[in-house]
Formats: structure tokens, C-alpha cells, sequence
């Protein structure tokens, strides 16, 4: 019998439909209603069906995975050659300086060594910044540890062509105290000898290498200034979203992250810029005009072939990332299949 409460409270008012009636009796009558509905069962050949394509989309997957690992492969290749040529010329061009016939050669290949270091920091971090803005808004098909893993690579190439520019800077002659004016002697015709008072080209030499040292030696000192300002505003600026209550707390979560990796990198240039600006110039030994012509063409020659490696790999690395989005797919629908193959023979046993 059916409560007086029921009419009272409208349950069964004028506006009930025949069929809410009907589906309340049904419930009423049976007690439950399946949670959900079975599958359906398939044909022999149906379900076999199902079963072969589970190999087939596995056997894709495999060939997906080796293909991933041919293209890893390929960028580690490209990576190291890349990685020993730019320490190759580091390590060679930070050992020799300029003489008084090579006047400034040297230190212009020096110098242009270190822009191109710069440059690669740059496009290092334009990477960085999007693998951050991923890991920010989660909007990737890739893992976050996938994500993580490779912006730790791009830091880690990051440290290394700021201590590579480091080192070129340091191998940049200190200035010396030396007399501007040197004595000369012309014989003279009475057998006399005249003294004339030149200037001396070692002396020369001397405010040449001083102007390239004080330029060079500047120019890291002021970079390394602004990445240690640059991540201060930065964390600053972090540490106010946090405290806003209109951030997600998975982001949040995420600008701690950031925070505390930033904290490590101003550790380390701080560091780097004490080093630095208190350090004393390296040994180099001077080179002549010619062998100084030699070092340029050699350092052009092999900078234009690390240029095409280094865009090689962020070729590659763009394929490897379709790559990997390609087979998370893959193996997504391989989960599903699988899942649907275990419900269906729970519903159906042999």
C-alpha cells in the first residue's frame, strides 16, 4: 500500500506521465534495474575478429616503438657530435690568444664563438618555455614525466654552453703594466748612433687584448647578472599566482615545482658570477698572423656544419614528439580493446 504521504507531497500529481507510471511500477515490481546493460553477444566469427585485431593493433605498436627508438637513436647521435664539436672548438680556441701580428683575429673568433653559444642558450629556451607551458596546463598528449625529463635535457645544455662561454671569456689575456715608449737606434753616418723614442708594439698589443678582454669579460658578466634578475622576477611573480585563489591547485602545484627548480639555477649562477668576476685569465699561448687566419677558417667551417646538426635534432626531436603522441594513442586503444574483451567473456563464459 502506498504511503498518504506520497499524494500529499504531489508524487503522483496530475502532471505524472504514463510512462514515469509505468517505469515506477517496473521498479516497484522488480525491486532493481541493471546498472548496466550487458553486451551483447557476438558470433564466432565477430568475436574472433576482436580478438585478431588486439594482435594486429600489438604488432603496430611494436613497430611504433622501434621506429621511436630508431628516431632516440638518431638524436643521440646528432646530439654528441654536436656536443663534441662545440667542445672541441671551446677547448681549442680557449687555449690560444692574439700577438702583435694577429692584432685582434683571435679574439674576434672568440667572440663570435660566444654569440653563437648565446644563441643556441636561446633556442634551447624557447624549447624550454613551451615544454613548461605544457606541463602548466597539462594540455599534452605526452606523460608529464616524459615532459619533465626533457626539460631537465634542455637545462642541462643550458649549464653547459653558459660554462662553455665562461671559458672562452676567462681565456681573454688580463692587462699587463707595460711602458708605452720604446728606444730605437739608427747608426749614423759619423758612426754615431741616434736614439728615437717609439711606441712600443708589445704595448700595442697590450691595450688591443685589454679592450677585447674588458668587452668580452663584461658582456658574461652582465648575462649572467640578468638570468640571476630575470629568475627573481620570475619566482616573484610565481609566488603571487600561488597566493591567488582563482589558480587551480594543480597549477599551483606546478608553479612550486618551477619555483624550487629556479631556486637551484639562481644558486648556481650566483655562484658562477662570484667565480667568474673575482677569477684570474687562463693560460693561452699567442699565435701568429697565419696560424690565426687558419684557426678562423677551421672554427667557420665547423660551426657551419654544427649549425645543420643542431637544427637536425630539433627536427628530429618535433618527429619524436609525433612520434610519441602517435603510440600513447596506440596504446590507449589497445587498453580499451582489452578492457572490452575482459567485460565481454566475464558476461559471456565459454
Amino acid at each position: 500500500m502506498i504511503p498518504a504521504t506520497a499524494y500529499q507531497t504531489g508524487f503522483f500529481s496530475m502532471k505524472t506521465t504514463p510512462a514515469l507510471i509505468a517505469l515506477i511500477t517496473t521498479v516497484l515490481g522488480s525491486g532493481t534495474i541493471r546498472a548496466q546493460k550487458e553486451t551483447a553477444a557476438l558470433s564466432p566469427e565477430e568475436l574472433a575478429s576482436r580478438r585478431s585485431s588486439i594482435v594486429n593493433l600489438e604488432k603496430h605498436i611494436g613497430q611504433r616503438q622501434e621506429r621511436l627508438g630508431e628516431i632516440v637513436t638518431d638524436i643521440r647521435a646528432l646530439d654528441d657530435r654536436v656536443e663534441d664539436g662545440v667542445g672541441e672548438i671551446v677547448t681549442m680556441m680557449s687555449q690560444v690568444k692574439d700577438s702583435e701580428t694577429s692584432k685582434v683575429r683571435i679574439a674576434n673568433i672568440k667572440v663570435d664563438v660566444i654569440v653563437g653559444l648565446k644563441r643556441t642558450i636561446d633556442y634551447y629556451n624557447q624549447h624550454r618555455d613551451t615544454l613548461r607551458e605544457k606541463l602548466r596546463t597539462g594540455n599534452s598528449s605526452l606523460p608529464k614525466e616524459t615532459l619533465e625529463k626533457d626539460l631537465a635535457i634542455f637545462d642541462a645544455r643550458i649549464d653547459k654552453r653558459v660554462k662553455q662561454i665562461m671559458e672562452l671569456a676567462k681565456s681573454f689575456p688580463d692587462p699587463k703594466e707595460l711602458e708605452k715608449y720604446e728606444s730605437t737606434y739608427t747608426p749614423g753616418w759619423n758612426g754615431w748612433s741616434y736614439e728615437n723614442q717609439e711606441i712600443s708594439e708589445a704595448w700595442k698589443q697590450n691595450r688591443r687584448d685589454e679592450r677585447q678582454t674588458e668587452s668580452a669579460r663584461e658582456g658574461v658578466r652582465k648575462g649572467l647578472a640578468d638570468s640571476i634578475d630575470h629568475l627573481q622576477q620570475r619566482n616573484a611573480y610565481l609566488t603571487g599566482k600561488i597566493q591567488s585563489p582563482s589558480v587551480p591547485e594543480a597549477e599551483k602545484a606546478y608553479y612550486q615545482t618551477e619555483i624550487a627548480r629556479n631556486n637551484g639555477i639562481l644558486e648556481q649562477r650566483n655562484t658562477e658570477l662570484e667565480e667568474f668576476s673575482s677569477g684570474n685569465a687562463t693560460s693561452a699561448e699567442p699565435v701568429m698572423q697565419d696560424q690565426a687566419h687558419d684557426l678562423d677558417l677551421l672554427v667557420k667551417s665547423s660551426r657551419n656544419d654544427l649549425r645543420e646538426d643542431f637544427f637536425s635534432i630539433f627536427r628530429k626531436y618535433d618527429e619524436l614528439n609525433r612520434a610519441r603522441a602517435e603510440l600513447k594513442q596506440l596504446q590507449d586503444n589497445l587498453a580499451a580493446r582489452k578492457a572490452w574483451l575482459t567485460k565481454y567473456d566475464a558476461e559471456h563464459p565459454q
